[in-house]
């Protein structure tokens, strides 16, 4: 280090100590700290499930490979699958609805075959309490082996009988793991397993069954093996032990999405700096001009800044470091509910690159400050003149650093697009609302007596500094209304509409036999249908002649979603709860029945238009589909809608099984009646709207809590940003204060202007926070759901009055100093 590098350095030190305890540095400090502790134990979180799927992948496939499909092989295709590989074992799965004394249950059915399991351990018990041991084989034919859940569920004790389809077995043990969970792991359906020889007896329809075959083979000849699936079977899912776990892309789009809101962390951050950077500018260029004025050159006030600014993150990372650490570990702790035995575990080599980037944030940040001192000279210590461009330049960094997240996170355009523009909106709404009450309120005012027109006055000559408190007191207010707000009324919404419009029993997969009984037995037990609607499966295998990888490899609902079986409807005309947004609907006597309707919001997820060419895979063959039209959902007809619509022309051209969703309304006298149709149809898939409401409760639930944390990282940077705001202008308003007590009044009065103040500060920022969070709920709500918004006006209101009063509270309580003037100290300013 040379020699003027290192009293630049030791300068630097004496000038952080110094300045270590000042309001703004210690302002400037928690607002990195929070974004170092948020994005740190963000990344180790999700990297650490990421390992966690990698090693689920290696410890749950029960086999180096797996293939599912709907159909079973051929003989053709398991002779050419087993002379491929070393060893083959079939499986088979169906979902059914399990009933034994009066009770039933919704559960995974697993046949196994006598050479199962092909890798990992298959461990049963006696009992809940029992000793765990290892069965090398599956049940025998006869038996049946249930989950804990299960097994507990239906009070059941070793050697019980139990019935499925008139097929009796013998409860011999409790299934406490399997091998190869990986596919279905993750899902909360109760569980059972027989002999893969009972299946057969059971007479269960083979589409309804899910076929499953676990390989074991040499890395080497994976790729054969894929080339080999890909030509023969295209339509089938292969997984092994070399590639991505299948919940790996869901949990990337998962990280990006909470990568994407911080969006709004960083904005807040950029304004709280913005106002630090108001006063600490002016310090840095005095400091500048007076080591110019003593011989040392322009480059010295900039290194020194540079060194201090260092000194500052450095001496943060420590307490940052260990409280990332706590908040990894409490993340951790709460995903173990999703991911069983997912380890805490910290990552340095991550650690390390997290840091380089918000370092590189935080640098951005403070770039127009260093910028100002290339302007710095000795005039500056008699003539302290705003510099306009570095304020520009502020704005301008700011724009940058959220363009710099956007496209570090950004997967999916749509998304995207609705977060920067809700986002955009309330903030030029906020502004525009600050300009516009100030100016009124100043017009209107001017020839009233008072303390008001007085306030109006101050504010609107103060108007720059003004609005971007009132906009970080209002982008706060909104945001965590609207989170808030959104969760307390989704789950209400989405209940009320599902059981107005389509009853409380909701049937999602039904045979043409089951559905024609199910019409009987309704119509028997006087028992309303509401909506009824045919489908087959298909898997979308190829866009545009690219397989799917190939024409888009970033995750997203859509691309997840299409990777498994979709189901296809048809029809001639628009469904009624169907809208048409582009293109052209099919003719009823049209002749090309090639052709399909896609939903826009599809589309947009996945980039594709009008006139791109679907390959789908449908009962083994594949057919080609032109996209001539897009429709999105539209309420006030029932909820069954689908991705995918065709021509009922198509059905002439295309074999494959049909099955129909449904939706009925079913009293409480007639729900015994639901164990009859449950016995003679145990593959009929219904679901009450009670259970559909747990379920979309135990989502909400989750979500609010991640909101929860997300909002408590709001408030305190709400905090900060009017925290930075008050010490901003706090020579300025206790000048202010001075002048008014020198026209003789006292300081309870200087203390009644800082209250109105204050209280108009928040109500604008309350106008700005209601309207933004009503127009960003009915968007989200048309959007997502296609449901008219109807918020909890009570509850919005109530919860707006508990934010401003912490707003003016704080406001008020932080700017008490300014109040210490005196006539005095104006007059030796």
């Amino acid at each position: 280090m040379s020699t003027s590098l290192l009293e630049n350095t030791k300068l630097a030190w004496q000038f952080y100590r110094q300045e270590y305890h000042l309001p703004q540095q210690k302002l400037l400090r928690w607002t990195q700290a929070i974004l170092l502790i948020f994005m740190l134990a963000l990344t180790q979180s999700s990297f650490s499930v990421q390992q966690y799927l990698t090693q689920n992948l290696q410890g749950l496939l029960g086999a180096d490979a797996q293939i599912s499909q709907r159909q079973p092989f051929t003989s053709q295709q398991f002779n050419d699958l087993s002379a491929q590989v070393e060893q083959l074992v079939a499986t088979q799965q169906i979902k059914i609805n399990f009933s034994h004394q009066d009770s039933w249950q919704y559960i995974s059915l697993k046949a196994v075959a006598d050479n199962y399991p092909l890798q990992g351990e298959l461990l049963t018990a006696t009992s809940l309490a029992g000793n765990t041991e290892q069965s090398l084989s599956g049940p025998k034919q006869g038996e049946i082996w249930f989950d804990s859940r299960l097994f507990a569920s239906f009070n059941l004790k070793i050697g019980d009988t139990v019935e499925i389809s008139k097929q009796e077995f013998t409860f011999t043990k409790l299934l406490k793991h399997e091998p190869d969970r990986l596919m279905e792991g993750h899902n909360v359906a109760m569980r059972a397993m027989i002999n893969i020889g009972d299946m057969e007896k059971l007479n269960f329809s083979e589409n309804l069954i899910n076929y499953r075959y676990l390989l074991a083979l040499d890395a080497r000849q994976i790729p054969s093996l894929q080339e080999w699936q890909q030509q023969h079977l295209p339509a089938a899912q292969l997984v092994h032990k070399q590639g991505n776990h299948p919940l790996a892309l869901f949990w990337q789009r998962t990280e990006n999405f909470i990568g994407l809101a911080s969006i709004i962390l960083f904005f807040m951050a950029a304004i709280a700096i913005e106002q630090i950077a108001l006063k600490h500018q002016n310090k840095e260029q005095y400091f500048s001009a007076v080591c110019m004025s003593l011989g040392a050159s322009k480059s010295t006030g900039i290194v020194v800044s540079i060194v201090k600014w260092c000194f500052s993150l450095l001496l943060l990372l420590p307490v940052a470091l260990l409280a990332a650490a706590a908040c990894h570990w409490l993340m951790i702790h709460y995903l173990t509910d999703s991911f069983p035995n997912l380890q805490w575990q910290w990552h340095y080599a991550l650690s390390l690159k997290t840091l380089v980037f918000i370092s590189s944030i935080f640098a951005l940040f403070y770039l127009p400050v260093w910028y100002s001192l290339l302007n710095s000279s000795v005039g500056k210590l008699f003539n302290q003149a705003k510099n306009t461009a570095s304020n520009l330049g502020q704005k301008l960094v700011t724009v940058a650093v959220l363009v710099i997240v956007v496209l570090a996170y950004s997967d999916n355009a749509l998304l995207t697009m609705m977060l920067v523009t809700a986002m955009m909106v309330t903030i030029l709404l906020i502004l525009l609302l600050s300009w516009l009450v100030l100016t009124l309120g100043e017009k209107l005012t001017k020839n009233l007596s008072g303390l008001l027109p007085f306030v109006f006055f101050m504010m609107k000559q103060r108007l720059v500094s003004k609005s971007t408190q009132i906009l970080g007191v209002g982008l706060s207010a909104f945001l965590l209304l609207f989170t808030l707000m959104l969760m307390h009324d989704l789950g209400k919404t989405m209940s009320s509409y599902q059981r107005q419009h389509d009853g409380n029993l909701m049937v999602s997969k039904a045979t043409n036999d089951q559905l024609s009984y199910l019409k009987n037995w309704a119509s028997e037990n006087n028992i309303s249908i509401r909506q009824n609607k045919s489908y087959m499966h298909a898997k979308l295998i190829e866009i545009n002649k690219q397989s799917l990888a190939e024409f888009n490899d970033k995750p997203s609902e859509s691309l997840a979603t299409f990777s498994r079986e979709i189901r296809m409807h048809w029809n001639n005309q628009l469904p009624s709860n169907n809208r048409l947004l582009s293109g052209t609907w099919w003719q009823v006597d049209s002749e090309n029945w090639q052709q399909i309707s896609v939903e826009q919001e599809v589309l947009t997820d996945m980039g594709l238009s009008l006139s791109d060419e679907l390959t789908f895979v449908i009962a083994g063959r594949r057919y080609d589909f032109t996209i001539t039209a897009s429709h999105e959902f539209k309420p006030g007809n029932g909820s069954i809608t689908f991705w995918v619509q065709m021509p009922t022309a198509a059905l002439a051209h295309i074999q494959a099984n049909h099955y129909s969703m449904a939706s009925l309304e079913v009293s409480e006298q007639q729900q015994p009646l639901l164990a009859e149709l449950w016995q003679k149809f145990p593959t009929l898939r219904m679901v009450s709207l009670q259970q559909m409401t747990e379920r979309f409760d135990n989502i909400l639930a989750m979500i609010t809590k991640v909101i929860s944390g997300f909002s408590a990282i709001i408030i305190l940077l709400a905090g900060i940003v009017i925290l930075a705001s008050i010490n901003a202008v706090e020579a300025n308003e206790q000048k202010k204060n001075s002048i008014i007590m020198s026209f003789g009044f006292n300081r309870a009065t200087c203390l009644k202007l800082n209250i109105i103040e204050w209280l108009i500060t928040a109500m604008i920022a309350a106008g700005g926070a209601i309207v933004g969070t009503y127009l960003a709920g009915v968007l989200i709500y048309q959007s997502q759901f296609s449901l008219p918004y109807q918020p909890d006006f009570i509850w919005l209101v109530s919860t707006l009055f508990i934010i401003l009063a912490c707003v003016i509270s704080l406001g008020v309580y932080a700017s008490r100093k300014s109040l210490n003037s005196s006539i005095r100290q104006l007059m030796a300013e």
